[in-house]
This record gives C-alpha cells, structure tokens and sequence, in this order.
C-alpha cells in the first residue's frame, strides 16, 4: 500500500556542473512541487500506512531546512541539480520514515521537468 502527499517549497540556485554559459549556472529560482510516496503496511489497528497528520509534519520538517533558502549554500547541495535535490529529499525523508516504509519522492521543477527517486538512505 502506498500513502502519498503533495508538498511545495521556493528556493533559489545555481548549477555549478554546466558551463558558463549555460542558462541554469545564473542565480535562478524555482517554486518546487513534489510528492512524497511511503510504501508499507497498513497498521492493524488503524488501517493506516501512517497518519497524514505525522506524514505532513516529517515532511514540513525536512522542508523547513531548504525552503525560502540558497541551494547551494546547504552541505550536499553545492550543485543542487533537481537530481540532486530529489536525493537528498528522498534521504532525509527515509531516516525520518524509515519505520514506516519505504520512501520515493517525485520533485517537479517546473510543469514540465522533473525527477523520482526511491530507495534508502545514501
């Protein structure tokens, strides 16, 4: 069984992996929007993979380090490629569910473009 739940955070970057040149290497931002998926079992009792209440406020925790924030002044997100950035949503989200299930993230960069990852933790 999957839960999921939407979320939306701003920040601003810039990608040190492409050239000078390159559009995305200029300060730019975006309004990010993602998914989170937790795949389990249902509780017994509840029914539940987890409750959308706890799932919202491990999910606003994680968010609160990277929203509003330069990208790449944060440790692990020097080049914060939507690759990157989905990773590192992906890893912090399973430390923080791993009790739960397993953790994929969907991050959108904008309507088009976007990337999933799941699995563990790197």
């Amino acid at each position: 069984m999957e839960r999921f739940m939407d979320f939306t955070f701003v920040a601003a970057q810039r990608l040190t992996g492409v050239g000078a040149d390159h559009p995305a290497a200029a300060l730019h931002g975006h309004t990010f929007n993602g998914t989170l998926r937790l795949r389990g079992t249902p509780d017994a009792a509840t029914d539940w993979v987890i409750d959308p209440a706890d799932l919202k406020r491990e999910i606003d925790a994680v968010l609160a380090d990277i929203d509003h924030q330069y990208l790449n002044e944060l440790p692990g997100l020097e080049n914060p490629s939507t690759e990157r950035l989905c990773g590192y949503l992906r890893d912090r989200l399973a430390q923080r569910l791993s009790a739960a299930g397993s953790v994929a993230v969907e991050l959108w960069e904008n309507p088009a473009v976007g990337c999933i990852t799941e699995g563990h933790p790197a």
